[in-house]
């Protein structure tokens, strides 16, 4: 409007990327607001005695001096907070929340408005960090126990119906629940867990299947297990625990002969090709995995010496979205917070403050690498994105242009590049920290390393 004079704004920064502008409208703008909205208020007027808009706006000022608050009060709000950011140079990513104690014609206009701005970062240091890097040797025994693995899947299982004790090689269906930690007249009330387990597998002393031989289907069983101090289940380390074991199901298991023929079902060339192809899969394997902990490393490092100041609603969205996720990978789909807790028996507030936890964090790891990534220039390569759009292709049976197409049409290409951004300062902050590579365990050992 024309002749307005300029506002009186005070900014204040708050916690979780908030900010908050006094805003005074001076009392010309604040008439000019009237006298427009008077005008309106007259043209559409239909009041006893006068033709519709014919009212006197001085009746019309009187009869609807109320609604007239409300809509000056609304429309000065709207203009002023936008005059104010854009003074500001601020960037509100949701609606502001408005405070006023009331609106007078004939007096300026002063209210308060709170709204949230995009997040902040203030970056420690992210080079020459240190960081340890485990590593394994892939032994021949590792390669056996793969392809092993890969011929229990392709083998035939036939019930014992005939004298069903249990010998090792079986595979045993077993009911299972602890009993030392409850009283005894409670442990009907325990809910025993179902497993299958080949017996005599495992090479860990303390694994119940140590315990199974000799067991007849259907026999329930106590069997007390000894875990060594420094076991890789924390809560067992160093306990002696009891256990109910009931055995449900016991059958033989039929493996096929390991040959060239097997091989080629299993999508090799040969047995030598099948051995080669296996063992440098798990030779992948640890190597990527060992690289990943260690950026996770140097990352976590990077989080904990840098501060962050974090909008409300991004944490709550991004809750959400892990939330969602959760539910896919768990097969149970529900909105309610409380009856998903219900469902698997978990404290509310406590699986809450574990998403809340986990958003935070994924919020900070991503923020810390966007501004690493602008700090440093880094971009996507060309090279790097068409290596996305093959193992989409090999993945979908598509050619390149294909996958590339429909990419285009979808617009997908800028996630693609973001994402491919994030790894880019994920690999800058590892080429540039101090590595330590760690002696050589077993692949047992590597596994149970924890993160």
């Amino acid at each position: 409007m024309e002749g307005v004079n300029l506002l009186n704004i005070d900014a204040k920064k708050l916690e979780n990327s908030r900010m908050e502008l006094q805003i005074n409208v001076p009392l010309d703008n604040v008439e000019l607001e009237y006298k427009s909205v008077f005008n309106k208020i007259q043209s559409g007027a239909t009041i006893d005695g006068f033709r519709k808009g014919k009212a006197p706006l001085g009746l019309v000022e009187k009869r609807y001096q109320e609604l007239a608050d409300k809509e000056v009060s609304e429309n000065l709000l709207k203009r002023a907070f936008v005059d104010a950011v854009t003074e500001k140079q601020l960037t509100p990513i949701a609606q502001p929340q408005y405070e006023f104690d009331r609106i007078s014609r004939g007096e300026p206009f002063s209210f308060k408005a709170v709204f949230e701005v995009p997040p902040s970062i203030e970056l420690g240091k992210y080079k020459e960090l240190h960081a340890d890097e485990n590593s394994c040797v892939i032994s021949e025994e590792d390669v056996n126990n793969e392809i092993e693995s890969i011929r229990e899947r392709d083998s035939k299982v036939h019930k014992k119906e005939i004298d069903p004790v249990i010998e090792n090689g079986d595979l045993a269906k077993i009911k299972v629940k602890r009993i030392d930690d409850v009283q005894q007249n409670e442990i009907d009330k325990v809910d025993f867990k179902e497993y299958s387990i080949v017996v005599g597998k495992s090479k860990d002393e303390s694994a119940l299947d140590k315990h199974l031989a000799g067991m007849n289907l259907g026999e329930e069983k106590e069997i007390e297990v000894r875990y060594p101090k420094g076991y890789y289940i924390k809560e067992l380390s160093g306990q002696k625990v009891k256990y109910l074991v009931k055995i449900e199901d016991v059958s033989t298991i039929e493996l096929p002969e390991l040959n060239d023929e097997f091989a080629k079902k299993v999508q090799y060339e040969s047995m030598d090709d099948f051995r080669k192809k296996t063992r440098e899969y798990l030779e992948k394997f640890v190597s990527e995995r060992a690289m990943g902990d260690a950026k996770a490393q140097i990352l976590k490092n990077i989080v904990e010496n840098s501060n962050f100041d974090i909008p409300e609603s991004m944490i709550l969205t991004e809750m959400a979205v892990i939330f969602r996720k959760t539910q896919e990978r768990v097969g149970y789909v529900s909105d309610n917070l409380t009856e998903f807790c219900k469902a698997f028996g978990m404290d509310q507030e406590e699986f809450r403050n574990k998403l809340r936890e986990e958003a935070v964090m994924s919020i900070k790891t991503t923020l810390a690498l966007q501004e690493i990534a602008k700090k440093e220039d880094l971009k996507p390569s060309e090279e790097k994105f068409r290596e996305v759009l093959q193992n989409i292709a090999m993945r979908n049976s598509k050619s390149i242009e294909e996958i590339d197409k429909l990419i285009t049409e979808n617009n997908s290409r800028e996630r693609i590049e973001y994402e491919l951004l994030l790894d880019s300062a994920m690999e800058f902050i590892y080429d540039n920290a101090k590595v330590k590579k760690l002696k050589p365990v077993t692949l047992d050992e590597f596994l149970k390393k924890e993160d």
